[in-house]
This record gives C-alpha cells, structure tokens and sequence, in this order.
C-alpha cells in the first residue's frame, strides 16, 4: 500500500501556473520582446499587459506563471542559461507585481476604467513599474553577454516603451471584456458600432500599409476621429478592443516597414507614442461616457427617489426652490395640502403661502436669508390655503449648493401640523380644566406619566405635606410615605405600572406637622384610541378618622365574639352535662322494662306485652340520641392532636370492623390507587371514614347489592377521600342540609337513625382543619368526599 504525502498538494494551482505560464509564452513570442537577431525592440509588449491582468484576475499566487513563461521564453531566445534567462525572468515577474501593488494602493475601485481620474492613476503605475523593473532586465542583459552595456539606454527606453504599451493596450482590452457591460446593447449601438469597426478597419489597413502614401495621405492620427466616435457611443468594451484593432495594425506595418512610421528615422519611439496616445484617449473617453453615463443614471435614481418620496410621504409637501425662491417642482402631497395645481404654482415665489403679517414683518425673506447663511432654515407657523383658509406647519429649508458652492436652489419640507397644533390647543385648555378641578377637590390629587415618574401634585398636597411640588416629582413623593408601609406602597405601584390596572392600596402619609394619616389611594390609568397608556391619575383621601372608628369597632367586634365563644363553650359543656345525667335513668328504664318480659311475660297480656317492647326500644333510640349527642359535644370541647396518618392502614382497619355488615350485604368494594398521607388525628379519621362506609351499606334501594368505590387524590398541598356508592342518592337541594344536626330525610330504605351521624362527621373533619361535602345523584348514588392537608 503506498503511503499518502504528509501535505495536501495544490494541484488545482499547479495546473493554473501552467495554463497561464503557457499563455505567457505564447503571447510573448506573439510580441517578440527582444528582437535580438534584428537589433531592435518590438514597439508593445503584449504579454505585460497579460501579466497584469492575470495577476489582478488571480492575485501573486499567479507571478510564478509569469517567471516560468519569460524564463522559457529568454532561454529559447538565445539568452544565456540559467543566469540571464532567470533574471529576465525575474525582472519580467517583478514589474507585474509592482504596477499591481500601486494600482490596488492608489486606485480605490473594484473596476480600473470608470474614472477619468482612475484612468490616469493606471497610467502612471503602468508607467512607474516597468521604469523601474526594465532597468534592471536590460542590466541582466547586459551582464550575460546578449546586450552592450553602451546600448543599455537605448534597449531601457525601449523595453520600457514596448511594457508600457502592452500594460495600456493589452490589459484594459482583457479586462474589460471580463467586466460586465454598463451600456445596453440595443439593434441601433449594434449597428454603430459594426459601422465604426468596419470604418476603422478600411481606414488602418490603408494608412499603416501605405497603400495611401502615393496620394500623400499617410497620417495616422486619421483614425482618431474613429476611435472616438466608437469610444463615445459604444462603450468601453467597443473603446479598448478599437484601440487593440489600430494598434496592431500599427505595429504590424511598422515592423514589416509599411505605413508612415517606417518611412522614419526612429520609428518605434514614434510608434510607441502614437500607440499611447490611442489607448489613453480610448480609455479617458470610454471613463468620461461611464462617468457621465453613472451621473445621470445617479441623477434619474434621485430624481426617483425624491418623487416617490415626495408623492408618498402622507402630510408632507416636499418642493424645491429656484435660488431666488421662486417654486421650481411641486408634488402630489403639496397639492393635497396647499391647494394649488402644478401649473398655477411652479414658478410664484413661494412667500404665497404666507400670512399677509409673516409678509409685512419679511418673515419669507428672513427664512431664505437663514437658510442661505447656516445651510438649513427651521420654522413652524400659519400658512394660507388657495382656498384662504388658514392651516399650521412644520417644515425646513436646506440651501442647495453645487461642487463649487454656488448657491443653486433650495429644498422644502413642510408638515401640516394643524391637527396636532389644535389638538395641543384642547390639551392646554383640557389641563387648565384638570388643574381648576383638581385644585378645588379636597382629596390629593396626583399625575404620572406612563413610565410611573409623578409629573404633578394638587397644590392640597404640597400643603399637606409641606414639601415643594418639584422635591415630590418623579419619586420623591415616595418619602412623604410611612417607612413602614413604603416598600410596600413602592412595589404596588411598579405592579400597576407594568401591568396597566387600577391602583387601589392603603398607606400612611406624613404631613407637614410630622403625624402620619391613612390615606386610602386609588389611581387609573387613561388611555388613548389605541389602548396605550398614556397618563395616570389618582387621589389621595385622606381616611385617618375612618379607620381609626373602624379599629375601634374591629375591637369591640373581637371582644364580643370572645365572649360569646366563651357562652357557647359553656352552653357546650352543659349540654355534655344534661346529656351524660340523662342516660342514667334512661338505662333504668329500659333494665325495667326488659326485667318485666323476662320475669313476668307469663302474666302478661300481648298489649302489655307489645307495650313494653316499644317502652324498651324507645329508651335504645333515645341512649343512641344521648350517645350521638355526647359524641357532637366532646368533638366541640375537647383537645384533638394532628399527626400524619397513613390512609391506606386507616380504610383497612375501617372495612376491617365492618366486614361482617359488608359480607351479609354482598357489598362489592373497590379501591383508588394512590393513597397519600395525611395530616389528621386517626381516632377522628375512622370515625368519619366508619360513617361514610355504613351509609354506603344501609342508604341502598331494596333488590340492589351494595356497590362502593374508595380512593384517595392529593394536589397543590391537599389531599382528599371519596367514598362514592351506588345507593339511593340525596336531591342536590338537599345535600347541604344532611350535615346539619337532627336532619333525616324521607327514604325508602327506612333505616333507623338520630339524624346525627353526619353532623358529627362535619364537626369532626371541622376539628382537623379539613372540610367535607358530596356530590350526589338521585336514585343513582352519592360521594361523599373529605379535604384534609397532605403530610
């Protein structure tokens, strides 16, 4: 297995270093840089201007190419190996370099030809580098022998020249074709511009072979006109490759000794010039159009701009002003406003739409003259309608001056404000009101703004409190407020404020004596068409003496309440009395009566008989009363500890004790499946929780087996039981009375019983801080449910 390199090898720049170092090469021997067998230089060197276009296309990392192209290039040209042809190499590499290091260090644009300034500026760094750069080929020329060194002028000049011109000629043809093309190709430029090319090839081709010199026209400035005309009307594309076209055809007759430049002493500096003039004239020209052509599609998008701004800005007439202030453009909106059509305004002086007093006191001559002298003019005041009528504006006006800061006119913004001037109007008068009303109230009367910072109090305030109105704005009526209560008042307040609802809190306040008075505060917030807040108001009333009273009477209130929680507790405890006295002789009834049918039955008629039956089970139903009677009793008086219990071991001891009834019955029981403790006094638990599972066994429609579902719930810190039954059921009017003491209700199951039961299990779930209730159907059945805390 072969073993991979350690680097990942750039093999996409390699192939564009050999693509381009063969375009070099091939360009180069296109241009024949050192005609050395001939004794000369060619007059352009494309391949420079390739150099510079590469390296602008593709940055240094492309310079390599270039050392390798002329390095093949001066070896194959009989240049000594290695040491002249690499310095020829080098020095070919190095001035690409430099023009591209000055063309991106003075020229601050992503395209080189679309300013006449930037036209110049890559002229000179075209000229600059290879000045420097040539004098150092042609040395290493020189020191390898092909060159002498008393012809390293002339061979700098020019090598210099031939550079120069293939940086002005070759590179802006090759990059412009690469940029996209700012002027629109219509049929009618196609058509001109095939015209101009065809004009201009017949021309070159008959001045630069001569074929014109016998009739004594062989000036080649001729075709300049051409380039022109080509440059002007077709764009910067159409402009290089026109100069491309003369030049070769140039350089092509001067070299074969053709055209009117070989008929010179020195031909190629004259050709070089010629060339140079060419290609600066196509690109100064082709920049001038595209400036030219950038300004006025600038000048259309602000024009655009500003008529869209002005048609679509709702309430604002934006017009210019001539310099002497006379209307020059007029809008939609400034119709709508001022009144007056386009064609009746443009042209008036725009002190037309001033009061005849503002024009009396020269208030329009006053504006302009500000605007003129500080650059910008702001005014608010009445102005006149077409109609007469009389509206309020807003606005400014700004000088507008030319890059010469000549005074040339002057833009106005106007904003009809009349709503909002009347409105400020109804708002000073609605305060003046607010504050006459709020003067003559007795209670404190205050303002906030929507943020919650006090903005006003009454003048009764200031005189409570004895602090100046501007000490208590903002938060500072804050400490007027009892430190006790002030935190509390403080956090009220925020409350309000971020939740926009009514403030109605309780505070003392101190006054200017140093006594703190309740004050009872209420504050609301008023709002605006669209629901926002926008002021707050509220008073202060002063409500010392009602709470005071109130205090008094909350006193008095607790003090009988004890006393007569002391009286029941006695009534109580007298009862238990009464009740536990009463059971004696109740026994001794019932003994004597069951003595009768035991020993003397015999003696006994059956009325007898039947007599003492109902003697005996009178005393049982009455010691049964007695008995639920000294249960509700000492449920009321006596002391009940709390503890957790558990639920689930309290049902089972509960079904436990009565399963005996629950079996006779053949009652079916199902279960919950949480089971949470709970905070309760076990005793009192199952006797609640006992009662509930009688009643689901007795209270059942004769034919039905009892049925009962007990489960248990806890949320939010509760917990609560349900016994639910399938028994006869409690009308929903009813349900509340069936807790009350001595309540039995008419049934079917005509089951024995004191009307007791339930009022002890209330009493006893009252006892362990707990609540108890049902929900019932009639002839379906009942649950019956308790709430105790959960443990």
């Amino acid at each position: 297995m072969k073993a991979g390199l350690p680097f990942t090898f750039p093999w996409k720049w390699l192939a564009q270093l050999a693509g381009f170092a063969g375009l070099y090469f091939a360009l180069a021997r296109f241009g024949n840089i050192a005609a050395v067998a001939a004794g000369n230089v060619a007059a352009m060197w494309p391949a420079a201007g390739l150099a510079v276009a590469g390296l602008w296309w593709g940055g240094y990392r492309l310079a390599p190419a270039i050392a390798l192209g002329a390095f093949v290039f001066a070896w194959q040209n009989g240049v000594p190996a290695p040491v002249g042809a690499a310095a020829a190499a080098f020095t070919s590499m190095l001035g690409p370099i430099v023009a591209l290091f000055l063309m991106r260090r003075y020229i601050d644009a992503p395209r080189l030809f679309d300013r006449v300034g930037d036209v110049f500026l890559f002229f000179l760094c075209a000229a600059v580098a290879p000045a420097l750069v040539d004098a150092l080929g042609v040395a290493s020329l020189c020191f390898s022998g092909v060159g002498k060194w008393d012809d390293f002028r002339g061979l700098w000049l020019l090598s210099w020249a031939g550079d120069l011109m293939g940086t002005l000629i070759a590179a802006p043809a090759l990059l412009v074709w690469t940029w996209p093309e700012r002027l629109p190709w219509t049929a009618r430029v196609r058509v001109e511009a095939a015209g101009g090319f065809a004009l201009l090839t017949i021309c070159s081709a008959l001045i630069f072979t001569g074929k014109l010199a016998s009739i004594g026209v062989g000036f080649p400035f001729l075709v300049l006109p051409i380039v022109v005309w080509i440059a002007l009307r077709s764009g910067q594309r159409a402009a290089v490759s026109a100069t491309l076209l003369v030049c070769a055809f140039a350089d092509w007759g001067t070299l074969h000794g053709m055209g009117p430049f070989a008929e010179l002493d020195m031909p190629l500096p004259v050709l070089a010039l010629f060339m140079g003039v060419m290609a600066m004239t196509g690109l100064v020209l082709a920049a001038s159009v595209t400036e030219r052509k950038r300004a006025d599609e600038a000048l259309r998008k602000s024009e655009t701009r500003f008529r869209t701004l002005a048609e679509s800005a709702k309430g604002y007439a934006i017009y210019m002003l001539d310099a002497e202030g006379r209307i020059a453009t007029w809008s939609a909106e400034a119709e709508r406003i001022k009144g007056y059509r386009s064609e009746e305004i443009v042209g008036k002086p725009f002190r037309i739409f001033f009061t005849p007093e503002d024009v009396e006191r020269g208030v329009p001559e006053q504006v302009l003259r500000t605007a003129r002298e500080k650059g910008r003019a702001r005014y608010e005041g009445w102005r006149v309608r077409k109609d007469g009528a009389r509206f309020c504006v807003e606005g400014a006006i700004t000088a507008i001056r030319d890059e010469s800061g000549a005074l040339t006119g002057f833009s106005k913004v106007a904003h009809d404000v009349t709503d909002r001037k009347r409105a400020d109007e109804a708002l000073r008068e609605s305060e003046a009101r607010f504050r006459t009303l709020a003067e003559g109230l007795p209670q404190l009367v205050w303002t906030c703004l929507p943020d919650g910072r006090c903005d006003y109090v009454s003048p009764q305030w200031v005189r409570y409190t004895g602090i100046p109105e501007e000490r208590q704005l903002g938060f500072g009526w804050l400490e007027q407020i009892d430190p006790a209560d002030r935190e509390r008042t403080a956090t009220a307040w925020k409350r309000a404020v971020e939740t926009q609802t009514t403030l109605d809190l309780e505070y003392r306040l101190r006054g200017a004596d140093g006594a703190h008075r309740w004050f009872k505060a209420r504050g609301v917030p008023l709002r605006d068409a669209e629901g926002r807040v926008v002021k707050w108001l509220g008073t202060n009333t002063d409500i010392d003496d009602q709470k005071r009273v109130s205090e008094m009477l909350e006193a008095k209130v607790r003090e009988r309440t004890t006393q007569l929680q002391a009286s029941l507790s006695s009534v109580e405890e007298l009862l238990y009395t009464i009740a536990h006295d009463l059971r004696a002789p109740n026994r001794h009834m019932q003994s004597f009566a069951q003595l009768l049918q035991l020993e003397h039955a015999d003696r006994l008629d059956d009325k007898a008989r039947d007599y003492l039956s109902r003697i005996s089970a009178a005393a049982a139903r009455n010691d049964e009363l007695i008995r639920d009677l000294l249960e509700y009793g000492r449920l009321s008086h006596e002391a009940v500890s709390l503890a957790p219990v558990d639920l689930r071991r309290t049902v089972q001891a509960v079904l436990q004790a009565v399963a005996g009834e629950i079996q006779n019955r053949h009652a079916r029981v199902q279960f919950g499946q949480e089971w949470p403790r709970v905070v309760a006094n076990e005793r009192l638990l199952e006797q609640i929780l006992t009662n509930f599972v009688t009643n689901a066994l007795t209270y059942v429609p004769p034919g039905r087996e009892p049925e009962m579902l007990i489960s248990a719930e806890s949320e939010g810190g509760k917990a609560v039981l349900r016994v639910q039954d399938n028994g006869i059921g409690i009308p929903p009017e009813q349900i509340d009375r069936v807790f009350e003491p001595f309540i039995r209700l008419p049934n079917e199951t005509h089951a024995p019983g004191t009307g007791m039961g339930l009022a002890i299990v209330k009493k006893a779930a009252e006892r362990l801080n707990g609540a108890v209730g049902a929900d019932s159907t009639l002839g379906k059945g009942s649950c019956f449910w308790l709430e105790l805390q959960a443990a």
